[in-house]
């Protein structure tokens, strides 16, 4: 299901436009209370939820606006309160598990705090107290309350800016977070809230620093459920020596032995004072970062079955 899109896509897919239903209340109620009766009619199965827009946060949940807003003054806010379809899915006894993400601002807006009885866009049946809810949901947010979220280019000097979330969360999603889980590589919604500030720094510096980035989570699930099983993707590694200020004295690379005249995976040559991001591919086998100079070899056994965002090599 897809609602609401931009008329002028502004090159930001290959494929041609086709049509798209309008991100109303009505459109939002109608067919996502369609898609959520297909969610929930299979024992097992798991659900995904993306939205993106103008977002504020009201009594401290997310919320996400419609494209009829302030078109009814009985109702001027059209808004959906993301805290209600996760509580609706937490009811669910099909569900095994749902993934609800929103790369939305979490602004405070005086006007939508004041509102005595906001109505949310129900696409979920009717909340009740009553039932059994588990915690097998999982809403990660853009923005946490009172902060906004940014776009911003795939790569430096790009012209056509997209969300910062979704690009982080798209690489993440990707396999830049994936760990060993069930017998296979996946990625677990418990993992992304740590992982994303880390890919942000890594894959998307080009981003001006002074505009946060600070996603938080406000539905967590108790186990570490797979969003996805990526293929063919590799996991990020930052190295740097202990101390810090010997960087440049050394060159750093990774091989599968520590033996002098072993070949690099890949290696960085000495002069440079940054840490060193990189990427491996994923094993349970133990790699070694080297780092290497005139005055000697000093190693670090590591094994890359995660993202490794601090690792550090001793010197003298």
């Amino acid at each position: 299901m897809l609602i609401s899109d931009p008329g002028q896509p502004n090159n930001r897919y290959p494929w041609q436009r086709g049509p798209v239903d309008a991100a109303t209340a009505e459109n939002v109620g109608t067919k996502g209370f369609a898609w959520f009766k297909r969610a929930t009619a299979r024992q097992g199965d798991v659900a995904f939820f993306y939205c993106c827009g103008h977002g504020a946060s009201h009594d401290q949940d997310p919320v996400l606006f419609l494209e009829d807003l302030n078109g009814d003054e009985r109702n001027a806010w059209t808004h959906i309160n993301l805290a209600f379809p996760a509580q609706a899915f937490r009811k669910s006894k099909t569900v095994s598990a749902l993934f609800l993400y929103s790369d939305a601002c979490g602004e405070l807006i005086p006007e939508v705090e004041l509102v005595k009885d906001p109505q949310s866009c129900a696409f979920y049946p009717q909340l009740t107290p009553f039932g059994q809810s588990r915690n097998q949901v999982s809403l990660l947010c853009a923005a946490a309350e009172g902060l906004l979220a940014y776009d911003g280019p795939r790569a430096a000097g790009a012209q056509v800016n997209f969300g910062r979330f979704t690009q982080t969360l798209l690489q993440a999603l990707n396999g830049s977070s994936a760990r060993w889980v069930r017998d296979r590589w996946g990625v677990c919604g418990r993992d992304l809230l740590v992982d994303l500030k880390y890919l942000r720094q890594i894959f998307f510096s080009h981003w001006d620093s002074k505009q946060p980035f600070q996603p938080f989570e406000a539905f967590t699930q108790t186990d570490r459920i797979p969003v996805v099983f990526p293929d063919a993707f590799e996991l990020p590694i930052v190295l740097m020596t202990d101390p810090p200020e010997r960087m440049p004295q050394y060159g750093i690379g990774i091989s599968q032995t520590k033996d002098e005249g072993a070949p690099w995976l890949k290696n960085r040559d000495p002069g440079d004072a940054s840490e060193w991001s990189t990427t491996v591919p994923p094993s349970r086998d133990a790699l070694y970062a080297i780092a290497f100079s005139n005055q000697g070899r000093y190693s670090l056994l590591f094994q890359p079955k995660e993202p490794l965002f601090d690792q550090w090599v001793s010197v003298p």
